[in-house]
């Protein structure tokens, strides 16, 4: 007799934990106990070009950017990422079902590199070798109290702006903008990683009517203070051999801001600075 009940409470605890089981498989199966709520993402960067617009306006995210990589976490936790592109009708806007009863963090950056970005570990990184025209937005939202968000995304670099006022000569073939100590990634919680010497390359480039030429490279800098790096420009042949050199010492970059070097590149002569007002947001203008 004690062997059968024995038997029979084992039976019935059996058949409670399949019991259990299913109503955890049907739980995950059914979607109305997910809670779903759709939530509309649209992204567009926010200008602040004091000198040419009204107090800056929010436009499409096509006129920076042709890449935008949007991912969504949950304590900590990734559980969607997406990747679009300028070629997607829907650029700039994402629609996603949420359940309105959890906590999510958004995480998006746009930029014009030659792939996709990767987070991991709360740190962005592009596959290029070239750091491109890049911004950034957080926010932690709950779908039951929001169903739209209005993404007005922040620059992550500065930028180095080279405007030559003598012609390109003939034997150039490429020039490169080096720049020391520049962070190569991007911590999600406002701030550069990772530096390193950094050089971007240009060739093929376009020159002005007049011969000359304008070359800009962007850098992860600080969004709140100007960073002084040195920037090297030179001018190579096909050869491989320097042509022109110049080295400028204490160059202010800053997140959001255009730093701009104008005067005669290629013709040896001695040069004066002084500081006007740029465009982009206000900074300073180096005449050489």
């Amino acid at each position: 007799m004690k062997k059968y009940f024995a038997l029979l409470s084992c039976a019935l605890m059996a058949l409670t934990a399949c019991e259990n089981n299913a109503l955890e498989e049907s739980e995950v199966m059914n979607p109305e106990t997910s809670d779903p709520q759709q939530v509309t993402l649209t992204f567009s960067p926010y200008e602040q070009e004091a000198m040419t617009r009204a107090g800056g306006e929010a436009t499409s995210i096509a006129t920076i950017a042709t890449r935008l990589d949007v991912w969504l976490y949950q304590d900590g936790q990734e559980v969607q990422a997406i990747h679009q592109t300028s070629a997607d009708a829907d650029f700039g806007t994402v629609a996603l079902t949420l359940d309105k009863r959890n906590t999510y963090t958004l995480y998006a950056c746009a930029h014009k590199d030659t792939g996709a970005a990767t987070l991991q570990g709360g740190i962005i990184t592009w596959p290029g070798a070239k750091m491109t025209h890049s911004m950034f937005y957080t926010k932690t939202f709950t779908p039951a109290e929001t169903t739209t968000l209005s993404c007005l995304m922040q620059r992550i670099v500065g930028q180095f702006r080279l405007e030559t006022t003598d012609a390109v000569p003939t034997e150039a073939d490429r020039i490169t903008i080096a720049v020391d100590q520049a962070p190569a990634a991007w911590n999600v919680s406002g701030y550069g990683m990772n530096p390193s010497d950094y050089t971007a390359t240009y060739q093929g480039y376009n020159l002005n009517q007049d011969g000359s030429v304008t070359l800009s490279a962007f850098v992860i800098a600080d969004p709140d203070e100007s960073v002084l790096h040195t920037v090297t420009v030179t001018a190579y042949d096909t050869a491989g051999q320097s042509i022109q050199q110049r080295t400028f010492e204490d160059v202010p970059l800053r997140n959001g801001y255009r730093t701009t070097y104008r005067g005669a590149f290629f013709t040896d002569a001695a040069f004066t600075s002084s500081f006007t007002v740029s465009d982009w947001q206000e900074f300073d203008t180096v005449e050489f």
